[in-house]
């Protein structure tokens, strides 16, 4: 086989086995979260993770994402250089951060003004602090190639969460929860400096402003990104919690927390993708790697969704608590979504293996523009479904401006069959969504599996053949 399939290859089943664990736990966790969490309660769990996503960005600048691609192949001390001005920059930022919160938390409690970040806010300040930390420690070790302790680090993440969320969530609820990940990521960080000796680069001295420069010119552009994919994503909670308010917010968690676990799962391969990606591009045969890997993960996700969809009613029985079983309703769109990501994700890959970063905003803004007017529109006119289609919507446009962009390196061919793959997905969802007799759903989802595979007849039978050489 090729090496650079194998070197992919390799890369993506090491980073799957320190990720899949704590993927994996989101089925496993989530019926004692909901039995230990009534639906209010696990909304505001979702709401505080949703402030998180949007703060770690903006607080850090993103610095984590520099100190992945700046060390790497350079020499010992330049290693050092970048992770103590990263690391140093990180301390400083949680510093202005801890001041600012404290002046919002006096001003708010003397005006007398209630919401989920106020109430919240030093809970958030908690898993904000130890993630920003954890990210730029696990960024590190990848950086300098000890994949197999990110690997280990990501399985020791998940082990401790589990257990500190059953001794913490049943004594203290949504304050339990806050301190399982707190304690989770701290150790984890212990873990991953001592398994890839980075301790031993942890020398202030080497902390220099010319280093702290560099590594947040590439990495501040990428902030403004971050802001438009939070838009995309997650703009949907704060608006549900002023017009539907937090229970609806905790059954839109449950059902996206099983599209978002295929996600995470297309997240972990895209760490490998993109480091696959940096190493292969401007080669000759780039563009037939590039176009082959992405239509069988493409093809994989649409069917991913397309079993998710047809299974959510069972799915959510099995896995949640019964007071959230009709969160099924929404499990089928907001699959669609993931497709979308992926689409996003597969073709933004080539940004960073050019350092154009700026495409990544320019996409992301309009998906941001996209889930702003959807939110606005449809969640007050029909409920969380209108949140679950904002975000659809959102991806969609992300997905399509990137696509746009990527074609000026790399030419994405068989856009015909993606879109008629996209088109007996969404079949499928309406079909799921349908009341129509059992019967008639069956003999549909058949039909359009079907049409699926026929239409993506080509790739299946390059997977088969690799497969039959391996045998």
């Amino acid at each position: 086989m090729d090496q650079r399939y194998t070197r992919f290859r390799n890369n993506t089943i090491l980073v799957i086995i320190g990720n899949i664990g704590s993927k994996l736990m989101s089925f496993i966790m989530l019926p004692f979260y909901t039995r230990w969490l009534p639906i209010e309660g696990y909304g505001t769990v979702d709401i505080i993770n949703i402030y998180v996503s949007f703060l770690i960005g903006v607080v850090t600048c993103a610095i984590a994402e520099s100190v992945f691609i700046f060390p790497k192949g350079q020499p010992v001390e330049k290693q050092k250089e970048y992770l103590n001005s990263g690391l140093l920059f990180m301390i400083i930022s949680f510093v202005i951060t801890l001041c600012a919160f404290v002046l919002i938390k006096f001003v708010c409690d003397g005006e007398n003004i209630q919401n989920s970040f106020v109430d919240n806010i030093w809970m958030i300040y908690s898993i904000l602090t130890t993630s920003a930390l954890q990210q730029l420690v696990q960024q590190f070790t990848r950086s300098i190639d000890k994949i197999k302790v990110y690997s280990i680090a990501g399985v020791v993440l998940t082990g401790l969460t589990i257990v500190f969320s059953f001794i913490f969530i049943p004594r203290w609820g949504v304050a339990g929860y806050v301190v399982a990940m707190s304690l989770a990521n701290v150790a984890t960080v212990i873990y991953s400096l001592i398994a890839s000796n980075s301790y031993t680069y942890l020398e202030f001295r080497y902390a220099n402003i010319i280093s702290c420069r560099k590594m947040l010119s590439y990495s501040m552009p990428l902030v403004p990104n971050n802001i438009m994919w939070w838009l995309v994503s997650a703009l949907n909670r704060p608006v549900m919690e002023i017009y539907l308010g937090m229970e609806a917010i905790g059954l839109f968690a449950v059902a996206n927390k099983f599209p978002s676990v295929f996600s995470s799962v297309f997240a972990m391969f895209a760490v490998s993708w993109q480091i696959s990606v940096m190493e292969e591009y401007g080669k000759d045969g780039y563009s037939q790697f590039f176009n082959k890997v992405f239509r069988i993960v493409i093809l994989l996700m649409i069917l991913a969704s397309c079993l998710i969809s047809i299974l959510s009613p069972l799915i959510i029985s099995v896995f949640a608590n019964e007071n959230y079983y009709e969160s099924w309703r929404f499990v089928p769109v907001l699959s669609l979504s993931s497709v979308f990501m992926a689409i996003s994700g597969m073709a933004g890959s080539n940004f960073s293996a050019t350092k154009e970063s700026k495409y990544f905003f320019y996409s992301s803004v309009w998906g941001a523009l996209a889930a702003v007017i959807a939110n606005i529109i449809f969640i007050p006119r029909i409920g969380t479904m209108g949140a679950c289609l904002s975000v659809a919507l959102s991806f969609l446009v992300m997905s399509l401006s990137r696509c746009f962009y990527c074609w000026r390196h790399v030419k994405i061919n068989n856009i015909l069959r993606i879109m008629l793959s996209l088109a007996g997905n969404i079949i499928i969802i309406m079909l799921t969504l349908s009341s129509l007799y059992i019967s008639f759903k069956i003999v549909g989802y058949c039909l359009f599996f079907i049409f699926i595979l026929y239409v993506n007849g080509d790739v299946l039978k390059q997977v088969f053949n690799v497969i039959k050489t391996k045998i």
